[in-house]
């Protein structure tokens, strides 16, 4: 597997440096022109040049692949999923998530940016960490959110693929032989990175590129690396852990539950944990947006409807269904009214060129949630129901009538369903970790035309990088 993808250390740096030195890079993550190249001799030779590296990291997160766009995770696995169509003009990328028609020749991107992404990660940390040249609170910040970006990526690694190689090294002469690896290794990687990201990000406040506290949360604190520890714990069925975790986000003077629905996905909402700060393409606020939003170019543009089950699981009153579903009706034969998700309002930039909203990553809502199901789990019902009622009293419903442990464990999913749709592949990875996703594509996969079959659950890996590395074993039925 050439998981390295044939980029050395010399030039995947550099690509670094240039992302983050781009035109399209704007303030959150910008640290000012510099000309030097990164190579191993002075790529962390000062701390500008190393928050130069982990700026273009984040730099190509935001710039679209799994985290936006045609190819991002939201999108391709809420087709995958109950939870998208694709009403618009031919994406054979799209199709491919909707019929689950993925295969190890034409597999989904995911993979291959994982791993680009894993070997930048792999080479700031060695860098990062061997410089004596950077000064320790600045070592401590950037170790502390590239370890974050690497649990991150690690988490959909492991939940979309089951086995992926483990590599932590930015050698490809290791890298490339390294088989698969068993979950269990991978979550405690991916808890130690997330551990570590805790002791050296900091507490409470958001900061920039250079240390200076910002207003805007696209760089990881404390807080950003406890919450997703808080998820990857419900994934292990830690409960305990997982309801410690999210309960420290809970407590945190930082955040709120956004009352105003409309507000809830502004640059600047309290309720946002982690965001991305749009860069590229400059035109946009999130490129998601543009898929999400039907309007009278849907014929000729790839756009996204909801799917039926999607519409019909919202309680009658919910004001997710009202502020966060928008309604397109065609103006021809025949007449049809597609629904949409609607969480995000503007596809443009503003007339100044400033964004107005970012793409969420993690927000507080996603914490009560995870902490009322590790409740449920440890038969605390009376808390479980309390978060819950957090979420449905902001939707403007009524208190949950659930009073048995399966009956709230059931209520918070259809709760996950309706409050997290069409975000990070929410849905589908909650149907898998709940044993349910064999039995709801089972009434989907005829309303698409195709058959489902259970080892689609996990992606399929490149067969090219089997071909290079037999060391990597293939999933199951591909």
């Amino acid at each position: 597997m050439k998981i390295q993808h044939n980029f050395s250390k010399h030039i995947g740096l550099a690509v670094l440096i240039v992302l983050s030195l781009s035109s399209g890079c704007k303030k959150a993550i910008e640290v000012g022109p510099s000309t030097v190249m990164a190579n191993s001799d002075n790529a962390f030779s000062s701390n500008s040049l190393a928050e130069s590296v982990v700026a273009g990291i984040l730099t190509k997160m935001s710039s679209g692949g799994f985290y936006q766009g045609a190819a991002s995770v939201s999108l391709c696995m809420g087709l995958a999923a109950d939870e998208l169509v694709n009403i618009g003009s031919p994406n054979t990328s799209f199709g491919t998530f909707y019929l689950n028609s993925y295969t190890a020749i034409v597999a989904p991107p995911f993979w291959t940016e994982f791993y680009k992404e894993l070997f930048y990660c792999n080479s700031a940390i060695k860098g990062i960490t061997a410089s004596s040249q950077i000064t320790p609170s600045v070592k401590a910040q950037l170790l502390g959110e590239v370890k974050f970006f690497r649990g991150f990526i690690y988490f959909y690694a492991v939940n979309l693929y089951g086995t992926p190689p483990l590599t932590i090294t930015d050698d490809y002469t290791i890298n490339n032989t390294i088989g698969n690896s068993s979950p269990s290794d991978v979550y405690a990687q991916i808890i130690q990175d997330l551990k570590d990201a805790q002791s050296s990000l900091t507490d409470n406040v958001y900061v920039d590129a250079t240390g200076s506290t910002s207003a805007d949360r696209v760089r990881p604190n404390k807080q950003t690396a406890s919450a997703m520890l808080a998820r990857v714990y419900l994934y292990m069925q830690d409960w305990k852990n997982a309801e410690t975790q999210a309960s420290d986000v809970i407590a945190s003077p930082n955040y709120s539950i956004v009352t105003n629905l409309t507000q809830v996905f502004l640059k600047a909402s309290k309720e946002t944990i982690w965001a991305l700060q749009p860069v590229i393409p400059t035109t946009v606020n999130t490129v998601d947006a543009n898929y999400l939003i039907i309007n009278a170019s849907y014929k000729t543009n790839t756009q996204l409807a909801l799917n039926t089950p999607l519409v019909n699981a919202f309680e009658t009153g919910d004001g997710r269904r009202i502020n966060w579903v928008g309604a397109f009706t065609t103006t021809t034969v025949p007449i049809t009214t597609f629904y949409y998700a609607n969480k995000y309002k503007v596809t443009s930039l503003s007339a100044t060129g400033a964004a107005t909203e970012y793409p969420i990553m993690m927000r507080l809502a996603e914490q009560y949630l995870i902490r009322a199901e590790a409740r449920a789990q440890q038969s605390n019902l009376t808390g479980a129901a309390s978060d819950l009622n957090v979420i449905r009293t902001r939707a403007g419903l009524a208190t949950t009538t659930a009073s048995t442990q399966a009956a709230i464990l059931n209520a918070i999913y259809h709760e996950r369903q309706v409050e997290l749709f069409t975000e990070w592949g929410h849905r589908w990875l909650d149907l898998k970790r709940t044993n349910n996703l064999n039995s709801v594509m089972a009434t989907v996969a005829p309303v698409k035309g195709i058959t489902w079959n259970s080892y689609e659950q996990l992606m399929p890996i490149p067969s090219t990088d089997i071909l290079a590395n037999p060391n990597i074993k293939q999933n199951q039925g591909y």
